[in-house]
């Protein structure tokens, strides 16, 4: 989506990066060279394309587009880990994760990949929650979800 807003927060020698609904841009990595924290949002096309072709067969052309449409609006969760790892970043959060992850299993497909970039990351939900100790280096996950 352009243009893309994201934000910036720095705090008692902590920051804090969030993106906006973005792709993969030199912006985002360069705004989080070595951010304690980098808020991500990310979209897995593979499954989203499977999601359109069962739209499609299903005779619903209106979602079936709307799925082929919103492919390019987000990183893919591995683009993602590329900008953390590449930018130095102390933990990624992937947050407005498309599609929803409501069935077990599509974890692990949406996901397919990144432990090989980035290791360090949490698959946010509702609720997940950190908290960066002033003048420290760590990174602490509170809350998983509401």
């Amino acid at each position: 989506i352009s243009p893309a807003v994201g934000y910036l927060f720095t705090f008692k020698g902590r920051t804090v990066l969030v993106s906006g609904d973005t792709t993969k841009t030199s912006n985002v990595e360069l705004f989080s060279n070595q951010v304690d924290l980098l808020v991500h949002e990310a979209l897995s096309k593979e499954l989203l394309s499977v999601m359109r072709a069962s739209a499609k067969q299903a005779g619903n052309p209106q979602m079936s587009k709307l799925f082929h449409d919103v492919l390019d609006y987000h990183a893919s969760p591995i683009e993602a880990a590329e900008v953390a790892r590449d930018a130095g970043v102390g933990h990624l959060l992937y947050y407005h994760v498309v599609p929803p992850l409501d069935i077990p299993g599509l974890e692990a497909i949406w996901l397919d990949g990144v432990d090989d970039i980035f290791t360090e990351y949490t698959l946010g939900l509702d609720g997940t929650l950190f908290t960066l100790p002033p003048n420290s280096s760590d990174i602490i996950k509170v809350r998983s979800q509401l």
